[in-house]
């Protein structure tokens, strides 16, 4: 038998490793870039970032309504239940209270500059010590600016002196563009002879005031039905009214005393007991808040009892 010789081959040798393929190397990627073919977006998604979201005009022109509501006698509620109107919460949201409003302190700094309410991001730009309010507390004159919380349309200010001293924002409630907002005082308006308790709407595509109610329309949560804006008024000895106002132009359309005639509340009923008084039927005590619709009925919160409006 022929024997071959056993002949191996060797690589020469050298310094430097051979490569090896991008899939097989051992050490793992630690860049944060993402691949060239990722790394910036389309066309397309520039663009669509870049877009600012339409701000849709409101339509302010004027109406002429005639009167919503009349006020229904106490044992009348069975025939004036079961009206068409759906059931509607009032709109209560405040911002701004513990540094606009006066206090036996003073202001302090206690709640969030910057708050977005019903799609509209509101923003405490300035704080001035006011003085005094007839009740000899410190409070400030405050200012602050609304725009639409997704960055159309353009910012409104309000400051002095269409925005009195010791007045937070109240309640806010918003239709599009559109925005409707009260401030309010905590007191009576005797305390407070600059003014307040007042509601502005507020054209946030065109960045202006359109139109400001007088003093003491609303003290209490306000209420969009259609184009007709709820607003009550009345604290413990003032009178008590709710306001019908024309939401375009801030007509007053109805002025109607808030008379209880329903108790308790609703609010107050988890902790009424049979045989508990409600405030008496006339204006004596009670703040009117929360205008909402329940049963086909509007109804105001007063204290204990609430007040009963049928649609007409």
């Amino acid at each position: 038998m022929r024997t071959l010789p056993l002949i191996i081959l060797l690589p020469a040798c050298s310094g430097v490793p051979s490569a090896l393929p991008p899939s097989a190397s051992p050490r793992t990627r630690t860049s944060s870039t993402p691949p060239p073919a990722s790394a910036s977006p389309t066309p397309a998604a520039q663009i669509a970032a870049s877009v600012v979201p339409r701000c849709e005009a409101f339509d302010w022109a004027p109406r002429a309504l005639s009167p919503l509501l009349r006020p229904i006698k106490p044992g009348h509620f069975e025939h004036a239940a079961g009206g068409k109107q759906p059931d509607q919460a009032a709109a209560e949201q405040g911002a701004f209270e513990s540094e606009c409003q006066d206090a036996p302190d003073g202001p302090s700094e206690r709640s969030p500059t910057s708050v977005t309410l019903d799609g509209i991001a509101f923003e405490l730009t300035s704080t001035t010590l006011a003085g005094k309010s007839g009740r000899g507390w410190l409070g400030n004159q405050c200012a602050f600016s609304a725009r639409l919380a997704d960055g159309s349309g353009t910012a409104v200010h309000l400051a002095a002196p269409e925005l009195p001293p010791f007045n937070s924002i109240r309640a806010v409630v918003r239709a599009g563009s559109a925005a409707f907002v009260s401030v309010s005082f905590n007191g009576y308006s005797k305390e407070f002879p600059q003014g307040g308790n007042r509601v502005f709407a507020l054209d946030l595509c065109a960045g202006r005031v359109v139109w400001q109610s007088a003093n003491d329309t609303s003290n209490g949560g306000l209420l969009l039905l259609g184009d007709y804006l709820i607003a009550p008024y009345g604290f413990t000895s003032e009178p008590r009214s709710l306001f019908v106002l024309d939401a375009h132009s801030g007509t007053v359309v109805q002025r109607l005393p808030i008379i209880e005639n329903v108790c308790p509340s609703e609010r107050w009923a988890p902790n009424w007991h049979r045989g508990d008084p409600c405030d008496p039927p006339g204006q004596k005590v009670g703040a009117a808040t929360n205008p909402h619709v329940a049963g086909g009925l509007l109804l105001v919160d007063t204290n204990t009892g609430s007040a009963a409006f049928q649609f007409e």
